[in-house]
């Protein structure tokens, strides 16, 4: 009777501490895509039409509670608590396949999703055009800015990265005619005074890659890329886990 009892309690704390481990290093999942295109499955930066509609529909089939980004960094400020299957998907750039092969996907499993667009390349060939992001932002696609020329800003004085940001803001806000509030660093190049720059700005949230530290920092989360070259549904399942970032080298950018 005592061996069964010190095996129970063997059981409840191993299980016990690894809740422990895996809620001290959960991570919401933001999905990062960038093209919804034919690919080679080479490329970082593409996911075939097939292969996104897989990771939708696994979404949809297991239960994943897809989340708008602003909804997300508002619960993050407001210290609530956020169920384990909760996940936001984004997209840069601003590519024209975006709105053709990713958008019809989102629509059928009804799911938000926020695009940052460069705003120098809007109604440019492959580039989506200011009647499209009218469509999307009408059907629940929330649209971001990802600076007007994809500036890496560590690179640029503190006017500059300020020029970069209020202007595409007020350019988007002028398609739209609503405020903008979500924000991605071009290849995730944030600093704290850039992160200020950012708030002050008057951007509620934004998003980076591995640049930071801090977890669920609601002005630099970090992001879990998406490409073809990892398009198998397991490695999907790791990457909406909470914790593939787990172990990851977190880099700080150098500049202002």
């Amino acid at each position: 009777m005592r061996s069964l009892a010190y095996k129970l309690a063997a059981v409840f704390l191993g299980g016990a501490a690894l809740f422990y481990f895996y809620t001290s290093h959960y991570e919401v999942p933001v999905l990062m895509y960038h093209q919804v295109v034919e690919s080679d499955g080479q490329s970082s930066l593409q996911v075939s039409p097939e292969t996104f509609k897989r990771q939708m529909e696994f979404l949809k089939a297991h239960g994943y509670h897809v989340v708008p980004l602003e909804s997300l960094i508002r619960d993050l400020k407001n210290k609530k608590s956020i169920p384990l299957n909760t996940v936001a998907i984004t997209f840069d750039d601003g590519f024209l396949d975006n709105f053709q092969n990713a958008f019809p996907v989102l629509k059928e499993m009804n799911f938000p999703a926020t695009i940052f667009v460069i705003t120098e390349n809007i109604n440019k060939e492959h580039w989506l055009f200011e009647e499209d992001l009218r469509i999307l932002d009408d059907s629940g696609i929330s649209i971001g800015s990802h600076t007007v020329t994809h500036a890496f800003l560590p690179d640029h004085s503190a006017e500059e990265v300020e020029t970069e940001l209020r202007h595409s803001k007020e350019h988007l806000e002028e398609i739209l005619g609503h405020s903008v509030t979500l924000f991605s660093y071009p290849a995730g190049g944030v600093t704290p005074p850039i992160r200020q720059a950012v708030e002050k700005a008057g951007y509620v949230g934004a998003v980076t890659t591995n640049y930071g530290k801090t977890r669920h920092d609601p002005y630099a989360l970090h992001r879990v890329k998406v490409s073809d070259a990892h398009g198998n549904l397991f490695n999907f399942w790791f990457k909406v886990s909470g914790l593939s970032q787990l172990g990851k080298k977190r880099v700080e950018a150098k500049g202002w």
